[in-house]
């Protein structure tokens, strides 16, 4: 004979019956080797901004926010006549209308900084206006390795990798 306790009561599923909890977060992560560094890039599409974290050390590094008024509108990509573009040619321009503001570290190199964080939200938001989605600040975290202050070919090609990695994500709707 039971009791009521007993058959009001059921027992909590084992461990191997438990579903596994859906990621409050939808999150994207890419890892590639730019320059023969290990580049990782995270992106998360929260309600009210995305976060996108490129590191090369696993760090977050300095964060930058950029925003844009609802009203801005995005630049198409150029038009190319040439046989072969070259990726950074191909890159939707930043608008003018965006805004950065640093929230926490201080760049190495500022021009450098806001040049990556512009183009990377530029990117982000033509990836949200593709999936329907709609335009939100697009906060920043940049840490790549800064072995030398002068701009050359290797830091074009580590900055035409990174944008190619922001490029490939592809929206709020998918996670990895």
């Amino acid at each position: 004979m039971s009791s009521l306790l007993e058959e009001a009561y059921a027992p909590p599923l084992a461990p191997a019956e438990a579903a596994a909890p859906a990621a409050p977060i939808p999150t994207y992560r890419l890892r590639r080797a730019l320059g023969g560094v290990e580049t990782e890039l995270v992106v998360q599409a929260f309600d009210d901004r995305v976060l996108v974290v490129v590191t090369q050390s696993g760090k977050v590094g300095c964060l930058t926010q950029a925003h844009l008024p609802p009203v801005a509108q995005l630049a198409p990509p150029p038009a190319h006549t040439d046989t072969a573009p070259s990726a950074l040619t191909a890159l939707p321009p930043p608008p003018a209308a965006l805004h950065l503001t640093p929230l926490l570290g201080a760049p190495p190199q500022p021009t450098l900084h806001e040049l990556y964080v512009s183009q990377i939200a530029t990117l982000v938001w033509w990836a949200l206006q593709l999936a329907r989605s709609p335009r939100r600040p697009v906060v920043v975290g940049l840490a790549h390795d800064d072995d030398d202050e002068a701009v050359g070919p290797e830091e074009r090609e580590r900055f035409a990798g990174v944008m190619d990695m922001v490029a490939s994500w592809p929206g709020p709707q998918a996670a990895l």
